[in-house]
């Protein structure tokens, strides 16, 4: 190659349909509105910033109708959501450039925004939120169901925090608290710092969903739960949830946001080992299928 010519550019890796159509929003009675997670083809991964900001936006739309008492939360096709799109670089979620470190200020203001917008919209909503979970359920997938106030699982559905193996090391940003809450410390800890797969009676033996269904009765059992909802006074019921939100600041929950943002810059400088795997470096070398690969090998070969 002559010193004229450069080697081409990585195309940047995007949506492969509009924004609006990755987060689908039907109301399907007067009451009930669905908002589905549209990329079944990559299992709903979801797609930082822009999809946060879509789910927010849908989230805030059944806020502002009067009408709606429940919002469904669910995934098109056989997964719930899996987690993070890994074909997204760093460098994309911020609007930055490649081979250009970010600096601090815009890694706290991203994460910031992120944590504030969609993770707070879900757990902060004033309307009930019952999440419909089969396949996987995975890393930021686990968050958005755990923030919501009622989980429906079918006979199928695996949860994960597989996003731990990443090098997050237990961290988790956003949504610790309400795992705390959910689970317990102990089991919270075994988790985030194995980064196990649940079935579905264990994780409704961890209190991680409600209830278990065949999978063909999936649709009907969420549907019984919404509409036991909606048999509340809309009044009382926003009361409820507002109360609830009030309990979640006294207990400090609010901070975990701020906690987070300032977390995350830490996380994307960490110093590797040489005997350590770094995913990120490793699927830079051998593609996001190979370095996932290695990866949980090493975590199969003890059990996990």
């Amino acid at each position: 190659m002559t010193t004229e010519e450069k080697a081409p550019a990585k195309e940047k890796y995007t949506l492969e349909k509009p924004i609006e159509e990755t987060v689908l929003y039907e109301k399907v009675t007067k009451d009930i509105v669905t908002i589905t997670l549209n990329r079944p083809e990559k299992h709903n991964a979801i797609f930082p910033p822009d999809q946060f900001n879509e789910i927010s936006r849908k989230i805030a739309m059944a806020v502002d109708d009067d009408d709606i008492k429940c919002i469904i939360m669910q995934g098109a096709g056989k997964s719930f959501c899996s987690g993070d799109d890994l074909n997204l670089a760093p460098y994309d979620t911020y609007g930055g450039a490649p081979g250009v470190k970010p600096s601090q200020r815009i890694r706290i203001k991203a994460m910031h925004q992120w944590l504030n917008g969609m993770y707070r919209a879900l757990l902060y909503c004033p309307k009930t939120i019952i999440c419909k979970a089969q396949g996987w359920t995975i890393g930021v997938g686990l968050a958005i169901l755990m923030c919501c106030d009622l989980a429906i699982a079918g006979e199928n559905a695996v949860f994960s925090q597989r996003q731990q193996r990443t090098g997050f090391g237990g961290l988790s940003m956003g949504w610790q608290h309400i795992q705390l809450l959910t689970i317990g410390y102990k089991r919270m800890r075994e988790w985030q710092l194995t980064g196990r797969t649940l079935n579905a009676e264990e994780a409704k033996d961890w209190s991680v969903i409600n209830a278990i269904v065949p999978e063909d009765q999936l649709d009907d059992e969420v549907m019984r739960y919404a509409k036991a909802v909606v048999l509340n006074p809309a009044d009382s019921l926003m009361i409820g949830k507002t109360h609830l939100q009030l309990m979640f600041d006294l207990l400090g929950m609010n901070g975990q946001y701020a906690a987070g943002a300032l977390a995350y810059p830490l996380f994307t400088n960490l110093k590797w080992e040489d005997e350590e795997f770094n995913f990120l470096k490793r699927r830079g070398e051998v593609g996001v299928t190979a370095a996932f690969a290695e990866r949980e090998a090493r975590w199969a070969e003890l059990g996990f």
